[in-house]
Parts: structure tokens; sequence; C-alpha cells
């Protein structure tokens, strides 16, 4: 059984009702209080993700940071699932051949990913993966504002095919990128902000500018206790021991020697001569 503390939600925390939320924000999340929800839930995630991060690598014990990065990649899909699931309208979208869960609420579909180990700019963030499960998250990306020479899109979001989960989502759904950098030391720069895919090397065009996102103090907590066994008997409720009784030789009875509960004590000698 897991427990958790009882925390406040992300919009009561000190300090993130003072960032104001932008109408693009507003506007795809429903309304602004919905908006700072979200936003400071993802804020909120990613410093969740690089606290189970960095216990993994320190629990490793190893030179290599690939057990944070694995735990970092994973986490970035899971802690924002698990911190936003439970807000009012959140829908969890597991595309066909993904294996994670992305979070759909109102119009805005979150795609965490970490764009840099180093302090960079995030304007020069790229996909480092454009496979087909990324092809079609962009789908619901505008298209790119810029063309080629031929006047032709490198990426045309209108022309991918989606499979069934992702073309079952409402019309007007829109992707909203969530790129951080990151590296076992700390998480450096979470931002979120629309973007389309210009070309199959994965170059982003924002159309949206990159906002930074709000960061807790502090992650989580969070408790884990073993599992309870159930049906085990309580300690009063236990068999009463036995306790083996020596009955006295026939021949202390007939000459009356009274019964010796305790052995009589050794007196200590206090000369060599005293054992003789």
């Amino acid at each position: 059984m897991r427990l958790r503390f009882a925390m406040k939600r992300p919009s009561e925390r000190v300090g993130c009702m003072d960032i104001p939320v932008s109408p693009w924000a507003s506007e795809l999340f429903t309304d602004e209080e919905t908006a700072r929800t979200v936003r400071d839930g993802i804020g909120q995630a990613l410093v969740n993700m690089q606290a189970n991060a960095r216990a993994s690598q320190l629990e490793a014990d190893v030179t290599s940071t690939q057990v944070h990065g694995i735990t970092r990649y994973r986490g970035a899909f899971e802690r924002v699932s698990e911190e936003l699931a439970d807000l009012p309208g959140a829908q969890l979208v597991k595309p066909n051949g993904f294996q994670f869960e992305l979070v759909r609420i109102g119009n805005g579909l979150l795609y965490p990913f970490c764009f840099s180990k180093k302090d960079s700019n995030v304007r020069a963030a790229r996909i480092q993966n454009v496979w087909s499960v990324i092809r079609e998250l962009f789908a619901f990306a505008p298209p790119p504002e810029q063309v080629d020479l031929f006047g032709e899109y490198a990426f045309d979001p209108t022309a991918v095919e989606l499979r069934p989960r992702l073309a079952a989502l409402p019309t007007g759904t829109r992707l909203v990128l969530v790129p951080f950098a990151c590296n076992a030391a700390g998480l450096l720069k979470p931002y979120w902000g629309v973007a389309a895919l210009a070309d199959g090397s994965g170059t982003l065009d924002w159309v949206i500018d990159p906002e930074p996102l709000p960061l807790p103090a502090a992650a989580t907590p969070k408790l884990t206790i073993p599992q309870q066994l159930t049906g085990h008997p309580g300690f009063d409720e236990g068999a009463q021991p036995i306790v083996a009784l020596a009955p006295r030789p026939d021949a202390e009875r007939k000459l009356d020697v009274p019964p010796v509960s305790e052995v009589a004590p050794i007196e200590p000698l206090t000369n060599e001569n005293d054992e003789n």
C-alpha cells in the first residue's frame, strides 16, 4: 500500500499565483484557472521526475548516467500523467504503438521531452527521433510558417494518416510541447509552447514562443510501506506456551527434604587455598 501526503493543488502553491497565465494557455485549457493548474502541475511533475531519476542514479552507484536518462525519459510521461490525471476533464491518451499515456485537458495535448543536457536556447530545440507516432502527434500542430524554395512544406500535418486512438481525438485538439533541459545534476530549464514540425530532422518552428514554467521548491513526498499480512493472529491471540515441570525425586519426599526452586549461589573463592 502506498500512502501519499496531502498536498496543495498546483494553483495553491506558494508563488505560483503571482505568475500570470498567457491568453493562449487560457484558451487551450478552457479557462485561466485550469490553465494555471495545468501549468503548475507540469512543473511539479518535472521536479518529481528529476528527484526520482537522481535517486535511481545514486542507488545504482555507477559512473554512467544511463540510469538517470532512462528514469528521466519514462518519468517525464508518467509523472505528468500522475500529476494531472485527476483534474476535471482530463483525458489520458495512449497512441497505438506508444508505450506512454499523454494527457489531454481542454483542447491541449501535452508532450514533454528533454531537448538538452545543458543550459541551451530552447528555440534551438529539436525532436531527436521523428518516428511515426511523433509525426502523427504533430498533425495536431499548426503547419510551419516557413516553406521551401518551391513553396511547399517539408512536413505537411494535413497529409498524415492517424492511427485509431489519435484519430478519435476531438477536432480542435492542439499539441502543446513541454521541452526541458535536464541532466543528472539538476533540472535546468522547463518550458511550454506550441510549435510546428518544420522538417523530418526534428526542427521546430515555434508558432507560440516557449514560455518558462514555474517550478515548486521540492518534490512531492511519498511514503512506501511494506505490504501488510492479513489473517495473522495478534500478539495476545497466540497459543499459550507449555512450561515443562520436573517432578521431585521420591527419595527427597521420603526424607522430607524441603524443595529448592533456585540453585544455591556459588561463593567466589577469596584464596586459592579455600578450594582445599
